[in-house]
């Protein structure tokens, strides 16, 4: 998905008004990602995850990170059926998602959570 919304983003808050957005369910789409940015391979890619799905990824202690502060370790079942959420060391520096944040990137995670089993984008 490519999104263009609205005025240029930079900085901390940086919620996908000019971004390339994919479901993380395969281990070729951070290659893809990165090649399409022309960026080197090694690059992680980040999740943005609504605050509903923080649980199921990270487990009951899941933060919120709406600022992308925190890297928690992603539940190894999640990695498994979502393997470029996580960083090489299972870890996942995401962008924590609510319905006050960003109405309308809160909505198509929730869309993509209904189609996929997980509210969640990489970025």
């Amino acid at each position: 998905i490519a999104a263009v919304l609205g005025r240029q983003e930079f900085g901390p808050r940086a919620l996908g008004h000019r971004s390339l957005l994919a479901v993380p369910d395969s281990h070729d789409i951070k290659d893809r990602m990165n090649q399409l940015k022309a960026r080197h391979s090694y690059r992680p890619v980040a999740p943005m995850i609504a605050d509903e799905a923080l649980e199921e990824v990270f487990g009951p202690s899941a933060p919120k990170s709406p600022y992308m502060t925190m890297a928690p370790q992603v539940k190894e079942e999640v990695r498994e059926r979502f393997p470029a959420l996580a960083h090489v060391d299972g870890t996942a520096r995401h962008q924590s998602v609510g319905a006050k944040d960003e109405p309308w990137i809160h909505a198509l995670l929730l869309a993509v959570g209904k189609r996929t089993g997980l509210a969640a984008l990489i970025n």
